[in-house]
């Protein structure tokens, strides 16, 4: 089998291009899978992963004909974006078809669903094309010419990293094409929970990147109604860093003024992009999810892990990997008292944060492998041809 994966990015911060490698190497060393790679930069942090992992790749200038409605004044400019580069993916596909029609792929796969360009070279060379969609899109995104039916039509397969994906891509389309994989999350397995040295602190991590879907209000918010309260050694870590090249860059300097406004400079320590993530979360006490929809989650099962208590937000694809009570805690997004309140019970009985810490850690080891990812992602390819 030998397939064209098409990538929307050529970063490796984010989680969709982290779990397409771990898709590609075990494709590669597991199943013998024949792949190229198209990138849409010459440089960047994902470009040299497939280098250390003898990946070919290739690269041609394309930005994705996906944007968010922000209603900031801008949406001319963003219409205009979309619906020209629509038209740009559109004629490179056409080249790139004819370019790369000796090199006999048997289907593309494109990770997530911002570029269309893979589903036009799909069509050029009339073999299938598989969606990976990760992602939910904003709360008033621009699809342009690539909503769902549009994927749908343009795709053998659609491969949704959650139920909650996939219910919301039922709504629009058929099931027929429609398939459900959890991620696989390559985070070391049988990490120590080890004691945590600080005690004088009871330390909380937000992990993600500084946007506003990621819920960072709601923790800042109950860190501010702790303190009220006396539990001034109650601390936030925001973990992540600003998105490069965005409209929504101001997000990371609107929630530092909010901690300075609140007078939380020593509750809220910002951390910025974090390499080690496992020495890192292994000071902290608690692991959240605060975003207000998230499709998956891997820093929920990177969190549970690590040996940690998680407490999730009830949305999205949280509720699929916490249960509530159980494997972790869940709070009304949006609703900062009771996020607080939940922290201030664990905070108070230790006992029944490490029972649900040691029962996520548990489930977490046995769920979400790149072993049982990868053979359903596999599956689903050889089906399809």
């Amino acid at each position: 089998m030998k397939i064209l994966v098409v990538t929307h990015d050529s970063n490796f911060s984010g989680g969709a291009n982290r779990s397409l490698y771990m898709v590609l190497t075990h494709l590669k060393d597991k199943y013998n899978v024949d792949i190229e790679v198209l990138l849409p930069k010459k440089h960047g942090q994902l470009n040299d992963k497939l280098d250390e992992a003898g990946i070919p790749w290739i690269s041609y200038p394309y930005f994705g004909v996906i944007s968010g409605i922000r209603n900031d004044g801008k949406d001319i400019l963003r219409y205009a974006k979309v619906y020209v580069g629509y038209v740009i993916e559109h004629i490179l596909a056409k080249f790139l078809g004819k370019k790369l029609k000796h090199n006999n792929y048997d289907l593309v796969y494109t990770n997530t669903r911002l570029p269309i360009v893979g589903a036009k070279i799909a069509k050029v060379l009339d073999i299938p094309h598989i969606c990976h969609v990760r992602e939910f899109g904003t709360v008033k995104p621009l699809w342009g010419f690539w909503n769902y039916k549009d994927v749908y039509n343009m795709s053998s397969k659609i491969i949704l990293i959650s139920h909650a994906l996939y219910d919301k891509f039922a709504e629009h389309v058929p099931k027929d094409k429609l398939v459900a994989i959890h991620n696989g999350i390559d985070s070391p397995l049988g990490l120590s929970r080890a004691q945590k040295k600080d005690k004088e602190h009871f330390d909380l991590i937000l992990t993600g990147r500084l946007v506003p879907d990621k819920g960072h209000k709601d923790a800042i918010n109950a860190i501010e109604l702790l303190k009220n309260k006396g539990y001034e050694n109650i601390r936030l870590h925001i973990v992540g860093s600003s998105p490069a090249r965005t409209h929504i860059d101001w997000y990371a300097g609107e929630i530092k003024n909010i901690v300075k406004e609140k007078g939380l400079e020593k509750q809220v320590i910002f951390h910025g992009e974090v390499n080690d993530m496992v020495t890192l979360r292994q000071n902290m006490d608690i692991e959240l999810m605060c975003a207000i929809c998230e499709t998956f989650g891997r820093v929920t099962v990177e969190g549970m892990r690590s040996g940690l208590l998680v407490i999730g937000s009830n949305t999205g694809g949280t509720t699929e990997i916490i249960t509530d009570g159980v494997t972790g805690i869940l709070y009304d997004q949006g609703n900062e008292y009771e996020l607080a309140s939940k922290i201030e019970k664990v905070y108070l009985d230790r006992a029944y944060m490490n029972k649900i810490a040691e029962q996520g850690y548990k489930y977490s080891q046995l769920n979400f492998t790149p072993e049982k990812n990868v053979k359903e992602i596999y599956e689903v390819l050889r089906s399809t041809l």
